[in-house]
């Protein structure tokens, strides 16, 4: 909990604790900043063993079928979810093991087009994201 200091008469008073509850986060903010991420991981290339994806022994594998692999986890994920479906649908162009667009899904996020999504399921869908985008992230460094 945070603490803050009162004057008091004399000067400085006790420390007091604060009773205000931290804010939740803010969706649109957490959307940009994966944004961001997503559009640096997006430009690499996947390695895997000893050689990378663009001309190694596994053949090639572009960070366009992750994207989709991506899209199809969050469609299953969230099958439930009309409005996030719509979202994925909609905004993002999501064909099932087909296309998809996560920097439209982020898009829509930061510029709160989202319409119906309760904030708390856009949260649950960045948190999502961070993992994937984290993942696809150190792959693509070779970690």
């Amino acid at each position: 909990m945070a603490l803050s200091k009162t004057l008091g008469k004399g000067g400085f008073g006790k420390a007091v604790k604060s009773t205000r509850a931290a804010a939740p986060p803010d969706a649109p903010l957490k959307a940009m900043s994966l944004l961001g991420r997503w559009g640096r991981v997006a430009q690499g290339h996947v390695a895997f063993g000893g050689g990378c994806s663009c001309g190694g022994g596994m053949g090639p594998v572009h960070m366009s079928e992750m994207e989709i692999h991506v899209m199809d986890y969050l469609a299953a994920k969230y099958a439930g979810n009309a409005a996030i479906q719509s979202l994925l649908v909609e905004q993002a162009g999501y064909r099932p093991n087909e296309a998809g667009n996560l920097g439209e899904v982020l898009k829509a996020i930061a510029m709160r087009s989202v319409g119906a999504i309760k904030n708390e399921d856009q949260l649950s869908m960045l948190a999502d994201l961070e993992r994937s985008i984290e993942s696809l992230d150190e792959i693509t460094q070779g970690r």
